[in-house]
């Protein structure tokens, strides 16, 4: 195993037509191993970046494939409407009616689950 500091990107950067401000939020020892950095640099001398832009690519990438995990959990075990798990899974709620079919996952949607959705809208 070795030690790597990675710095995290601020999820509020600044975007620009021409240029990506990135903002550095704070900095995170962890622990990997040795075959998992040398794909971080192989990713890295493939696409011209640092390992640091390549970590933070794969964890945001990472985190995304969490929260939809965790979305999609939700709602089969009926812990979460369809709206609800749409908003953890931070995606609009067709793609994640989409998402739903392309796995094969019941859509099990209500009278209860729809005032749910709407709780808060009125």
């Amino acid at each position: 195993m070795l030690n790597l500091t990675l710095s995290f990107q601020n999820p509020k950067a600044l975007y620009t037509s021409y240029h990506n401000c990135i903002h550095m939020a704070e900095t995170v020892s962890v622990r990997i191993d040795k075959s998992e950095l040398k794909e971080i640099n192989d990713i890295s001398k493939l696409e011209k970046k640092t390992k640091s832009s390549v970590l933070r690519e794969v964890l945001e990438k990472g985190i995304k494939e969490k929260k939809l995990e965790l979305a999609l959990e939700k709602f089969r075990k009926n812990e979460a409407s369809i709206g609800k798990a749409a908003r953890i899974a931070e995606m609009p709620l067709s793609q994640f009616m989409d998402v739903l079919v392309e796995k094969g996952i019941d859509f099990h949607y209500g009278i209860k689950e729809l005032e749910e959705d709407f709780e808060g809208l009125i």
